[in-house]
């Protein structure tokens, strides 16, 4: 039996393999460590540089170090011995700590599990399958990976794999508690939410005591646990609860959340508060760990709902506050008898690989408060669940930056990501027309939108930081060692006297090649480029339905965050007798027919080979598929051939892969049959002949109407009613108020606030004119300029990336196109960029060079701008010998998305990358994944 191509990984895989290693030592090390008894000699040893980064306190709120980070054994045992005689619990090694999980949001819990937990590194599949076959102890766990498995089983195994490896080694052990699957309510009322995403079963914390020999009575009902090690978790004081939340800003209901819940859970009744005292209970530990960062607002934010660090650095040595332990119930921060330890800290995972060319922050929001009727859809997922429903990936950045106004959040996260990936990038000293430098910087830099120029200003002006905290340092001391004199705040970042970050790139140890980082020898090439795009260059492409197969399984099924689908498991696995019947009877009771998760990455062959497919090839690219595994079976198994011993050990072996393959390939034809089957009805031709119209710069306010007074779905009328209003310059004022009365009476008067948050987003635009609708608008001139449209492109073999809607290419694309020319001949079409109406550096678009030592941005502005990107790769290849245009030799151009992505887009860049006359191999960045619902629901939130 033939062995399937592995699929070729893409050129920076050394990178994303460091991140991914990266950002799962980072949260299993953080789980880890006790903020309360930072003295333990091993631990230090183990995790020093990686953790010191993380924002944990344990590497400089260690008791026994000197001022220069130096342990001293004598002062680290007398330091042991005195923690350990106050506190039996941690006397032992093998004693492991408990502690409860709670996550900020069900998106944000989709991303540890599946992203962080799950992902360690990129090993293939047949290669576990293979290590397995040959254990007899594992037959069991080969067997079940054999099987699709329903989305409780994959996230129990997840958590349980997690345990085990935070209960090996001799420090820091702890075990997280089965019950850990509660997420905080959105709300921001210290309500809890089951897992399911499900707003009908929201429970909060009662004011009685629950059945079920329950002695808590704030304990979640839906989360009750019979088991020893989950009952009464909220009353047992050596239990740690840690709460998971999004921060740099863009979640604060949730930290509000998390806040009011830490105090319902002190709150308790008078006579459990007699049986903390009768027991002599030690002040249990909440801790409150923000990813990637801790803001100044959002400390404060916590200070005033009673929630204040008591972690505590006082002269390199960490003090736990001593209001901690005699703070009554009677305070503002609600402590019982026993009182309580308070930890804020921050844990740096930002980047989160989902594939080897698509890195994202996953900034995705908490969900939506407003919620479409359930109208459910052959793939038994409804339409909160697509989209609306508390954990739906809501796009947050948009939001944040254009209607709340916090610009600056969203600029400071991306910005330090950036800093991160070019630490990550060393070996490639800035390339060919930027200046030399031994940290990866990326030698050329382009800015295009308002927000790409702040997130390039603040990741110079970041640099420039870095650069003077290092002088400065030196001048000091010039004898400090490898772990240097730093000062660190009270959530473990490290800042300089002025209060500025040092080493923003943390999160990433000082020797990226420890974690499969490139080095000097290292022959991948480097990131020669970086392109910064701002979402609102573009937000027509986001309205628009692609045709792609990964943009179809987004539009139809919903991909969550975490990169998997949701889809019930008769759909993948559906009954030989009674097809038909058994779904519908299934189609009742969710409870026997589970939904199982499918996980869309490039760990599967099959999908990355089928992912970018146009609509009308993936089916039959799926059937060749299919012939071709039933051939090769059949070839072998034949009767009439002899085969050798080798042959059949051969076959053997390669049986864990064929199945694998086997099981793939039936999941995915299933969902290509219930994506083709919502691609060929009436309604969504209707719907894509709607927007080519549209596209075309034609009025379709007849469609509009029809469909309104149908009832189609509010955010996918929505879409629609933006993409006319982005095509044709604004809606004229007396058709605006028209359409505006009919979504009120039709969907409800809360999606007033809606159409004003769309207005504030440049969504949505009330023309005020009395005159003739004028022909020439900002989309005409870019769409001539740029050639947006292209109708003579083959679905089936594309020479143009306008195959992924049928004639459209994505204004993105085109510009980055362009920028291989120094977009030349564009001068009208640069003049259509939006400008900056916030903070920023102000202009339209920026082409500089970066140097070092680093300049700031006004300086850069003033030198002249170097060659063309396509002239720049040119010179790469002359000076590395690399006259070829294949993909792995071409030098990296990474695209950076504020604001978002969505697949259309990603599957144009891979269409680029790939085609030899295109001088780069795309690597793309983002904010998050988006597409027109989830777009369009974060505004709603």
């Amino acid at each position: 039996m033939p062995t399937p191509p592995t699929p070729t990984r893409g050129p920076l895989s050394h990178i994303i393999d460091a991140l991914r290693i990266d950002n799962h030592q980072l949260l299993v090390e953080t789980l880890r460590y006790d903020p309360r008894y930072p003295s333990n000699d091993e631990r230090h040893h183990n995790i020093n540089a990686g953790d010191a980064a993380a924002g944990v306190h344990h590497l400089q709120h260690h008791s026994a170090m000197d001022d220069a980070g130096i342990i001293h054994p004598a002062a680290a045992a007398a330091a042991a011995n005195t923690t350990n005689a106050n506190h039996p619990s941690t006397s032992s090694a093998a004693t492991a700590s408990r502690q409860k999980l709670i996550f900020g949001s069900h998106n944000l819990r989709r991303m540890i599990l599946h992203q962080v937990i799950a992902r360690r590194a990129s090993v293939p599949a047949d290669d576990k399958e293979q290590s397995n076959s040959g254990n007899s102890n594992d037959a069991k766990k080969t067997k079940k990976k054999q099987q699709n498995k329903s989305q409780a089983e994959e996230e129990e195994e997840l958590m349980n794999e997690l345990n085990e490896e935070l209960l090996t080694g001799g420090f820091g052990r702890c075990r997280i508690l089965k019950s850990s699957n509660n997420v905080l309510s959105p709300t921001g009322d210290g309500t809890l939410l089951p897992n399911n995403g499900n707003n009908s079963s929201m429970t909060s914390l009662p004011k009685t005591a629950q059945s079920q020999g329950s002695n808590n009575p704030f304990e979640d009902t839906s989360t009750i646990n019979t088991s020893n090690e989950d009952n009464n978790n909220n009353d047992d004081p050596s239990i740690t609860t840690t709460y998971l939340l999004r921060g740099g800003g863009l979640d604060i209901p949730s930290v509000a959340s998390a806040a009011l819940h830490r105090n319902r859970i002190l709150n308790m009744s008078h006579s459990l508060q007699r049986f903390q005292q009768q027991q002599q209970s030690s002040p249990r530990l909440f801790r409150f760990v923000f990813i990637p960062r801790m803001t100044e607002m959002e400390r404060v934010l916590m200070k005033e709902l009673g929630v204040q660090d008591d972690i505590i650095v006082e002269s390199g040595n960490v003090v736990v506050s001593t209001t901690a332990t005699t703070v009554t119930a009677s305070s503002s921060g609600g402590v019982g008898v026993g009182g309580a330890v308070n930890s804020l800290e921050s844990l740096p995972i930002d980047l989160i690989p989902l594939d080897d060319d698509v890195l994202s922050l996953e900034l995705s929001g908490g969900g939506s408060s407003l919620t479409d009727v359930n109208t459910t859809t052959s793939a038994g997922n409804s339409e909160s669940d697509k989209g609306g429903g508390v954990g739906s990936a809501a796009a947050a950045s948009l939001r944040h930056s254009d209607v709340e106004g916090c610009e600056a959040d969203v600029v400071d996260v991306v910005a330090r990501s950036l800093l991160k990936l070019q630490l990550l990038n060393q070996g490639g000293g800035g390339g060919v027309g930027g200046g030399q430098s031994d940290v990866g910087v990326i030698g050329r830099v382009l800015g295009l939108g308002p927000l790409a120029t702040a997130v390039i200003d603040r990741m110079m002006y970041l640099r420039l930081e870095e650069d003077r905290i290092d002088a400065q340092a030196e001048e000091e001391d010039d004898d400090d060692d490898e772990y240097g004199e730093n000062v660190y705040d009270e959530d473990g970042g490290e800042y300089n006297d002025e209060g500025m970050a040092k080493n923003t790139s943390a999160g990433v140890a000082a020797s990226p090649s420890k974690h499969g980082g490139s080095d000097c020898s290292n022959k991948q090439p480097p990131i020669q480029a970086l392109l910064v795009i701002d979402r609102k260059i573009d937000l027509v492409t986001p309205m628009l339905t692609p045709l792609t197969y990964e943009g179809l399984i987004d539009e139809v099924l919903q991909i969550q965050v975490g990169g998997c689908v949701s889809v019930k498991k008769s759909i993948v696995e559906p009954d030989d007798h009674n097809d038909h019947q058994s779904q519908r009877t299934r189609g009742r009771d969710t409870n026997t027919d589970p939904k199982v998760l499918l996980p869309l990455n490039d760990s599967d062959p099959l999908y990355n080979e089928v992912r970018d497919k146009h609509v009308e090839v993936f089916g039959s690219f799926l059937q060749n598929q299919a012939r071709a595994l039933k051939e090769s079976h059949s070839q072998f198994t034949n009767r009439e051939t002899a085969r050798d011993l080798s042959e059949i050990h051969q076959f053997v072996k390669q049986i864990p892969v064929f199945t694998r393959n086997l099981r793939s390939l039936k999941n995915h034809i299933h969902i290509a049959e219930l994506v083709k089957s919502a691609a060929e009805a009436t309604s969504f031709r209707q719907r894509w002949q709607t927007e080519r119209s549209m596209l075309e710069s034609e009025s379709q306010y007849d469609a509009l109407d029809d469909l309104i007074s149908s009832g189609e779905p509010p955010y996918r009328w929505l879409r629609l009613f933006c993409l006319q209003s982005l095509t044709s310059n604004g809606i004229k004022a007396t058709r605006y108020e028209y359409l505006r009365r009919e979504v009120v009476q039709t969907y409800g008067f809360e999606y007033l606030m809606v159409l004003n948050d769309l207005e504030k987003a440049g969504l949505l635009r009330k023309r005020e004119t009395f005159f003739m609708d004028s022909m020439a608008t900002s989309y005409s001139t870019l769409r001539k300029s740029l050639n947006l449209i292209n109708a003579e492109v083959d679905p089936s073999n594309p020479d143009d990336p306008a195959y992924v809607s049928s004639g459209y290419a994505p204004i993105t694309v085109r510009w980055i196109q362009a920028a291989m020319r120094g977009f030349l001949g564009l001068d009208e079409a640069l003049k259509e960029l939006p400008s900056s109406g916030g903070s920023g550096s102000g202009r339209q678009w920026i082409d500089i060079e970066q140097k070092s030592p680093p300049e700031s941005l006004v300086e850069a502005l003033k030198q002249n701008r170097g060659p063309s990107l396509g002239v720049l790769a040119k010179k790469f290849s002359d000076s590395t010998g690399q006259t070829d245009k294949i993909q792995g030799t071409k030098p990296v151009l990474l695209v950076y998305y504020v604001g978002g992505i969505t697949y259309m887009e990603i599957a144009a860049l891979r269409f680029l990358s790939k085609r030899p006359s295109f001088p780069y191999a795309i690597i793309c960045c983002t904010t998050e994944i988006v597409n027109g619902e989830t777009l369009l629901r974060s505004l709603s939130c």
